[in-house]
C-alpha cells in the first residue's frame, strides 16, 4: 500500500503552515486587545482554500499556525492548542460542507453557489468566533462584557477571511479565461488607476466617505474580465481598506468601531464582487451554449439541405427512367410535389388522342395557372400560355415529336396572366402503344429565369472584379509555390516592372531586400501552413534599384486543386515618413525642436534603469526662466519665442552630447546629466546655464535681460522614480526662485515640507475672495507741514483658516504665477471704493487712499472704464483714490504703460510711483510720466540721520523729485528723528509706524474720527 504521507505533502504543509503564521501577524495589525481579535482573519481563507484544494490532509494547517501564532502573543499552550483545533474544526466544517452543498472548486459556476458559499463560511467562521472568544474567557484574557464583542469581531473577521481570501487562494494558480491582447492589458491598467485613485479618495488623505464609487469600477471588470481579475481586485481593495484603517486614513478611522465598520465594508463588498461576478459568468455560459444550439441547428440545416440536394439529383435520374418507375413515381407523388418545388421544375403529361394536359403543381405555380382553371387542360389552352412569337416554335417541336417518336429538348418562355415572363428549360419523350403510335408526351419543365439571372450577375461580378483587381491602387500578386505567376498594373508599377513577362516565374522573396527576406518568407510558410491572414512589413527592391517600403496581406487561394498565395501588396513609404514625423512631434517640442517631456520621462527612466546597474548617479535640473512674462507681455510671443529658440540654443552648448535637455512648459526646461564625470560637474554646468542666459537676448533691434532659477535632484540620494526627481528638482527651483532668482538650490527633504504648505496656500488661495477671507488694512499718510491725515495706503491680509493672518509676501508672489493677481487687484479697488463711500456717508474727513498694481493689470484694455466705474458706482470722486506703480514696471515697461497712466490721469485719478530708488530710474522716463507723486523707499529712511550715505541719497532724491514739480512721500517713518529730518529738507508727507500701524477698516474709520494733529 502506497504511503499516502508524501515528500511534497509535507513541504506543502510546512509552506501552507509558514503562510498561515504571516498572515496572522498581518492580521494582528487589524486586532482588538487584548483578546487579538482581528477584523480580517485571512489565514482563515487560507486554511480553507488549501483543504479545498488538497484535502483533509490540509488540516494541520489552522491547528499549527494557529498555535504558533498565539504562543508568539504570549497565550499558553494550551488555549493556543485549544483555539487551534476550533479553527481546524471551522476548516473542516467549511471545507467538507462547500464541497458537499456548492459545486465550488476553483470557479464559482452559479450565484446559488456563491450564496451557498458565504452562508456555509458563516457556519464555519461561528465555530471559530464561538470557541476563540470563549478560551480567552475562560483564561480570563477578556472581560464578560466584552465577550459578545468578541465573538461578533471573531466571526466577521473569518467570515470576511474566508468570503475575501478563499477564491484569491483558490484561483492563485488557476489559468485566466480572459484571452490578454494589447486592449486588455491598457483597460487593466486602466482600472488599476481607477482603483488607485478612488482608494486615495477615500482611503487616502482625502477620507472621502464615497465607498459605493467601488462598486462601478468591481461591475465594468466582471463585463470585461474573468472571476480570477474581479477575486484578486477585491482582495486588493480589502488590502486597500485594511491599510487605510491601520494608518488612520480611512472614512471609518474617524468613527466608532472602525474596525466592525471594515468588517462590514469587507463582506458587503466581497459578496458583491462574488454575486456580481458568478452572475456576469453565468450570462457569458448561458450565451455560449445558446451559441452552441444555434451552430447544431444550423448544421441540422445544412444536412438536410445536402440531402434534399442528393434527392433532387435523384428525381432527375427517375425522370429520365420514367417509363420503368411510373408506378413508383405515383406513389412518391407528394415527396414529387416538393421536390419540384424546392428545384423550380414541374412536370406534365399530354394525351394527344383525347387532347388532355396534366399539369404538377410546381408546373401550375410556374404558368401561373388561375387556381379557378380547369384541372386538366387542352393543347390549344397551353399555346395561350406561350408568347405568341414562339407558339409555332413549340408547336413544330411537339408535331416533330409525334412523328419521330424521339425525345426533345426545348427552351421557351412562358407568360403568366399578370404579364410576368419567366423562362424554361424543357425536356420530354414519347410513349407509343404496341402499334407504335404515340399515346403519350410526357416531360419537365425547368425555371431557369432566377438561374440565368445569377449566371449573368455572376459573369457581371467576374468582371467587375476584374476591372477592381486591375483598378487597385496597391499591388495584387498570385504566387504558385513562391513564384509569381499573376501581378495587376499597381504590382508591376510596384516593382518596376512594365510587363509580367518580366516578373513570371521568380520567387517574390528574392524582390524584397535582404534584411527583409526572412520576415517575409516565414509569413508565406505560415500561408502554406493554411493560417487564413498573414500580415508582414519589409523593403522591396524595384528593378531600377530604387526601395520601398511595404506591407502585404497574404492568405491562401485555392485555383484548379491547386494551392496558391494571394498577395495584397501597398507601398507605405509615405505612412513610414509620416509616422516618424508623427513620433518626432510627439517627443519633441515644435518651437525649440528639443525634447518634451514625455520623451525627457523615458530617457531619465532608462537613465535610472542604467544608474541603478551600474552603480552610478545622475542629475536633474529644472530650469525656470525669470522675467520672461515681461517679454511676452510687452513685446509679444513672437519675441518670446526667439528668446526661448536662442535660450536652447545655449542650453546645447552648456552641456556634453550624452545629457537631455526639454522644454516642458512656457518658460520652463528640464535637463537630465547621466554619470557625472566628477561631484563638482553638475554645479558647473548649473553655473554655465545662469552665465548663458545672463548675457542679453537680441531680437528684432531690442535687447532683452532674463534671469533663470535651478532647482537640482540627484539619484539615487533625491529620489528613485522619475516622477519624484522631477517633483524635487522643481521644488528646489521654487526655493532658488523664492530667494530672489537667478541663484542654484539643491534638494533637501525641508524643502518638500515647504512645498506642500506652497501646495496649500495656494489651494486656499483660490478660494479666499470667495469666502471672504481677503482684508484691507489701511495705514495713514500725514502731512508733514499740518500734521494732520491727508491720506492713506491701502494694504491687503488674508485670514487664512489655519495659519492667521498673512501679509502680502506670504501670498502675492503665489497668485502672481497662479495669474488670479489680477483679481485680487480689482477686488482690492472696488473693497477701497465701498470703505470711502461708508466713511463719506457717516460724516468723516474725505482722504485719498492709495491702491498698489501690478503690471498684469495694465495689460487688461479695460482696466480703466473698470475702474471709472466702480468710483460711479460708489459715487465717489475720481482724486479720491491713488494708484501706486513700482519703479521696476515704470522701467521696463515705460512706454506701454504711457497710454493707459495718461487714460487714468485723464479721469481725474491720482497716480504714485512707488518703492523709488531701488531700481534705475530714468530721469526722462520720470519726467514724462503723468505721475503725482513719489515714494522714497524705507531702505533709504531706516537709518536717518546717522546714516551719511542715506542722507546724501535722500537729500537728492528730494531735490530731484522737487526739480520734476513731483511731491515725494517718505515710507517708513518710525522714529522722531527721522521726522525732524524730512521735515528740514522739504518732505510733503510721511507714512511709518511712527504715526500708526496698519489699521483694520474699523479701527481706521475711528482713527479717522478722531482727527488727530501730530507735532511736527
Amino acid at each position: 500500500m502506497k504511503n499516502p504521507i508524501s515528500l511534497p505533502m509535507i513541504a506543502r504543509l510546512g509552506l501552507a503552515i509558514v503562510v498561515y503564521v504571516l498572515l496572522a501577524e498581518i492580521s494582528l495589525s487589524l486586532s482588538i486587545n487584548p483578546s487579538n481579535t482581528s477584523a480580517i482573519w485571512p489565514a482563515a481563507g487560507l486554511a480553507v482554500a488549501m483543504t479545498m484544494k488538497y484535502g483533509y490532509g490540509m488540516l494541520p494547517v489552522p491547528l499549527v499556525g494557529t498555535a504558533l501564532y498565539l504562543l508568539t502573543t504570549g497565550v499558553t499552550p494550551v488555549p493556543a492548542l485549544l483555539i487551534g483545533v476550533g479553527n481546524m474544526l471551522e476548516t473542516l466544517v467549511a471545507a467538507f460542507l462547500i464541497k458537499r452543498h456548492t459545486n465550488v472548486r476553483s470557479n464559482f459556476l452559479s450565484v446559488k453557489d456563491v450564496f451557498r458559499f458565504i452562508g456555509i463560511a458563516a457556519i464555519g467562521a461561528a465555530i471559530g468566533g464561538l470557541v476563540g472568544p470563549a478560551i480567552f474567557l475562560a483564561e480570563n484574557q477578556i472581560a464578560e462584557d466584552q465577550f459578545l464583542l468578541d465573538v461578533f469581531v471573531w466571526f466577521l473577521g473569518d467570515l470576511s477571511g474566508i468570503t475575501v481570501f478563499s477564491p484569491v487562494f483558490l484561483v492563485w494558480r488557476e489559468a485566466s479565461s480572459v484571452s490578454w491582447n494589447t486592449q486588455k492589458a491598457l483597460e487593466i491598467t486602466a482600472f488599476a488607476l481607477a482603483l488607485l485613485i478612488c482608494a486615495g479618495i477615500v482611503f487616502g488623505t482625502a477620507r472621502v466617505p464615497l465607498l459605493f464609487i467601488f462598486l462601478p469600477l468591481l461591475v465594468w471588470l466582471a463585463f470585461r474580465y474573468s472571476q480570477k481579475e474581479v477575486i484578486l481586485a477585491n482582495a486588493a481593495l480589502v488590502i486597500i481598506a485594511s491599510l487605510g484603517v491601520i494608518y488612520g486614513n480611512s472614512p471609518f478611522s474617524s468613527l466608532p468601531n472602525n474596525l466592525l465598520l471594515l468588517q462590514v465594508f469587507v463582506s458587503v463588498i466581497g459578496a458583491t464582487a462574488l454575486a456580481l461576478t458568478v452572475t456576469i459568468d453565468e450570462r457569458h455560459r448561458a450565451t455560449r451554449e445558446l451559441r452552441k444550439l444555434h451552430d447544431e441547428l444550423e448544421q441540422q440545416i445544412s444536412q438536410r439541405t445536402h440531402q434534399l440536394n442528393q434527392a433532387v439529383e435523384a428525381l432527375k435520374d427517375d425522370i429520365a427512367k420514367r417509363e420503368a418507375i411510373q408506378q413508383a413515381l405515383r406513389d412518391r407523388e407528394t415527396q414529387l410535389e416538393e421536390a419540384q418545388r424546392l428545384a423550380h421544375m414541374g412536370s406534365w403529361e399530354w394525351d394527344p388522342i383525347n387532347d388532355h394536359l396534366i399539369l404538377s403543381k410546381e408546373m401550375i405555380r410556374i404558368y401561373g395557372v388561375p387556381d379557378d382553371a380547369e384541372e386538366v387542360l387542352t393543347y390549344q389552352q397551353y399555346l395561350e400560355y406561350i408568347p405568341q412569337d414562339e407558339r409555332h416554335l413549340i408547336d413544330r417541336i411537339v408535331q416533330d415529336a409525334l412523328l419521330s417518336r424521339h425525345a426533345f429538348a426545348y427552351e421557351h418562355h412562358v407568360q403568366r396572366p399578370t404579364g410576368e415572363r419567366r423562362y424554361l428549360r424543357c425536356q420530354g419523350a414519347v410513349t407509343t402503344d404496341d402499334s407504335g403510335r404515340p399515346v403519350k408526351l410526357y416531360g419537365t419543365a425547368h425555371d431557369v429565369t432566377e438561374a440565368n439571372a445569377l449566371e449573368a450577375s455572376l459573369r457581371e461580378a467576374e468582371e467587375l472584379y476584374r476591372k477592381v483587381v486591375e483598378l487597385s491602387p496597391n499591388g495584387i500578386f498570385l504566387l504558385s509555390g513562391g513564384r509569381i505567376t499573376f501581378a495587376n498594373s499597381a504590382g508591376l508599377k510596384l516593382l518596376g516592372a512594365p510587363t509580367i513577362t518580366q516578373l513570371n516565374g521568380l520567387h517574390f522573396t528574392d524582390l524584397v531586400c535582404h534584411a527583409d527576406r526572412k520576415t517575409v518568407a516565414e509569413a508565406l510558410e505560415r500561408v502554406a501552413r493554411h493560417e487564413p491572414v498573414v500580415s508582414a512589413e519589409g523593403k522591396i527592391e524595384r528593378r531600377d534599384g530604387s526601395q520601398i517600403e511595404f506591407d502585404l496581406a497574404a492568405t491562401p487561394f485555392s485555383a484548379h486543386r491547386s494551392q496558391d498565395t494571394l498577395l495584397v501588396v501597398r507601398d507605405i513609404s509615405e505612412r513610414k515618413r509620416v509616422e516618424q514625423q508623427i513620433y518626432h512631434l510627439a517627443h519633441h517640442d515644435p518651437l525649440t525642436g528639443l525634447a518634451n517631456r514625455l520623451l525627457f520621462k523615458e530617457r531619465l527612466e532608462h537613465a535610472i534603469a542604467q544608474a541603478h546597474r551600474s552603480g552610478k548617479s545622475l542629475a536633474v535640473l529644472f530650469v525656470d526662466l525669470d522675467r520672461f512674462k515681461v517679454i511676452n507681455d510687452t513685446s509679444g510671443h513672437g519675441a518670446g519665442d526667439q528668446v526661448l529658440l536662442e535660450f536652447a540654443q545655449r542650453l546645447r552648448h552648456c552641456l556634453r552630447d550624452s545629457d537631455t535637455v526639454a522644454r516642458t512648459g512656457g518658460d520652463e526646461f528640464l535637463i537630465l546629466i547621466e554619470a557625472p564625470a566628477t561631484p563638482l560637474h553638475v554645479p558647473s554646468v548649473a553655473q554655465k546655464v545662469l552665465s548663458a542666459v545672463e548675457h542679453p537676448f537680441q531680437v528684432g533691434g531690442k535687447e532683452f535681460s532674463i534671469g533663470a532659477s535651478i532647482g537640482i535632484s540627484t539619484y539615487p540620494a533625491d529620489g528613485k522614480q522619475v516622477e519624484t526627481l522631477i517633483q524635487n528638482a522643481d521644488i528646489a527651483m521654487y526655493r532658488a526662485k523664492s530667494e530672489g532668482r537667478g541663484r542654484i538650490r539643491f534638494y533637501s527633504a525641508a524643502m518638500a515640507a515647504q512645498s506642500l504648505q506652497r501646495y496649500r496656500l495656494e489651494a486656499a488661495l483660490r478660494r479666499a475672495l470667495e469666502r471672504h477671507e481677503m482684508e484691507l488694512y489701511f495705514q495713514p499718510k500725514v502731512d508733514l507741514q499740518s500734521g494732520r491725515i491727508s491720506g492713506a495706503e491701502a494694504l491687503i491680509r488674508w485670514n487664512h483658516p489655519e495659519f492667521g493672518l498673512l501679509l502680502p509676501y506670504h501670498f502675492i508672489s503665489i497668485a502672481e504665477e497662479m495669474g488670479i493677481i489680477d483679481e485680487i487687484g480689482m477686488w482690492a479697488i472696488a473693497e477701497t471704493c465701498r470703505h470711502c463711500r461708508d466713511w463719506q456717508r457717516r460724516g468723516l474727513p474725505a482722504v485719498r487712499i492709495a491702491v498698489n498694481l501690478t503690471y498684469s493689470q495694465f495689460t487688461d484694455e479695460s482696466f480703466c472704464s473698470k475702474v471709472s466705474r466702480m468710483l460711479r458706482d460708489a459715487g465717489l470722486s475720481p482724486n479720491i483714490l491713488e494708484l501706486e506703480i513700482t519703479e521696476t514696471m515704470v522701467m521696463e515697461n515705460a512706454e506701454k504703460l504711457m497710454s493707459m497712466l495718461l487714460q487714468l490721469r485723464s479721469l481725474g485719478i491720482r497716480l504714485s510711483v512707488d518703492d523709488f530708488g531701488t531700481g534705475y530710474s530714468s530721469l526722462a522716463y520720470l519726467k514724462r510720466l503723468p505721475v503725482d507723486s513719489v515714494k522714497v523707499d524705507r531702505s533709504f529712511i531706516k537709518d536717518l540721520p546717522n546714516d551719511s550715505e542715506d542722507v546724501a541719497i535722500t537729500h537728492a532724491v528730494l531735490a530731484l523729485v522737487h526739480s520734476l514739480k513731483r511731491s515725494v512721500v517718505a515710507e517708513g517713518v518710525e522714529t522722531r528723528e527721522q521726522l525732524q529730518f524730512l521735515v528740514a529738507h522739504g518732505c510733503e508727507e510721511g507714512q511709518g509706524y511712527y504715526f500708526s500701524h496698519p489699521l483694520p477698516a474699523r479701527e481706521f474709520r475711528e482713527f479717522l474720527a478722531r482727527e488727530q494733529v501730530f507735532a511736527i
